[in-house]
């Protein structure tokens, strides 16, 4: 049987309790069940309750508020003030707790983000989006954006590296694995070469390489990175994979309703790691239908 689970992204405002989402994610054909960050305490029990497996934990989980009113999603590891990166250390915490006490294998990790200027990434995207030839403007764009970032970086990735050392002293002794996720968003930590500076500082027995398909694949058409180079470089220490398929430069669809290069895929992803689709909420039940198979014909799960 193919191991491969469904996260509850797709989930969100479709069940009325978990259980539902678990017999429908069966159903599917997915025998294990991701829980992401936007899922509340409530449904965490819902979800817990069910026979389903939970794979991994996408941190912070479940959702929440910190004593400052602020989302728990919202706090960064790579944080400058000490007290919000100390609050986003401490759900951190938490999930690998829950991770622990689920039996799940691995809790994924956003590290974070270098606060440069949105704007221009957002040019970037509705310039791709309207002309997916190349420009001029186009080029400039990526060259001040690749400026910025790496003359503003150092500072977050210190406390990004500091975050991560910490979860790796904590998740440890509980026998849970960390996934540094692949970012959407430029200017979110890492880059290819952030991952590799955050993971040579790491045991490979506790932090690896979480890759997000769509994210690579995103960033790879916007022109900012490869996503061949992510999926050759971290190889060796990858652990875990979301999947979904993506559309021009929108990701989180259905896999094989977009246009990825699922074989591409399919001879790089090492076997052993934890597969999990990650499909955005508004996909309708029809788009997830024959997912699975699809997946199975591409060798991405066996």
């Amino acid at each position: 049987m193919s191991v491969v689970a469904l996260s509850t992204m797709w989930a969100k405002d479709r069940f009325d309790h978990m259980a539902e989402f678990a017999t429908k994610a069966e159903e599917l054909g997915f025998t294990q069940i991701e829980a992401n960050h936007w899922i509340s305490a409530r449904m965490l029990d819902q979800l817990i309750q069910t026979a389903m497996p939970i794979s991994s934990v996408h941190s912070p989980c479940p959702a929440g508020l910190s004593p400052r009113g602020t989302p728990k999603s919202r706090l960064s590891l790579s944080s400058l003030d000490e007290s919000e990166r100390a609050e986003a250390l401490g759900f951190a915490r938490q999930t690998i707790d829950l991770a622990s006490d689920v039996r799940a294998k691995a809790v994924v990790l956003h590290m974070g983000e270098v606060p440069i200027d949105p704007n221009p990434e957002e040019e970037l995207r509705r310039l791709c989006t309207r002309r997916p030839d190349q420009s001029d403007e186009r080029i400039h764009i990526r060259e001040d954006l690749f400026y910025r970032r790496r003359s503003q970086a150092p500072p977050y990735l210190e406390a990004a590296s500091k975050s991560l050392q910490a979860l790796v002293d904590y998740a440890r002794p509980r026998g849970i694995m960390l996934g540094i996720e692949t970012r959407f968003h430029f200017h979110e930590i890492p880059s290819v070469d952030e991952a590799s500076e955050l993971l040579d500082s790491t045991p490979a027995s506790v932090a690896g390489y979480w890759h997000d398909v769509g994210h690579a694949e995103v960033q790879e058409r916007l022109g900012l990175g490869s996503h061949a180079e992510w999926l050759s470089r971290f190889n060796r220490r990858m652990i875990g994979v979301h999947l979904h398929d993506v559309r021009g430069i929108c990701d989180h669809h259905a896999p094989g309703k977009g246009d990825m290069n699922w074989e591409m895929l399919g001879r790089n992803l090492p076997a052993g790691i934890v597969r999990v689709c990650e499909i955005g909420e508004w996909n309708d039940e029809a788009q997830l239908r024959g997912a699975v198979a699809f997946l199975q014909g591409k060798g991405i799960i066996g």
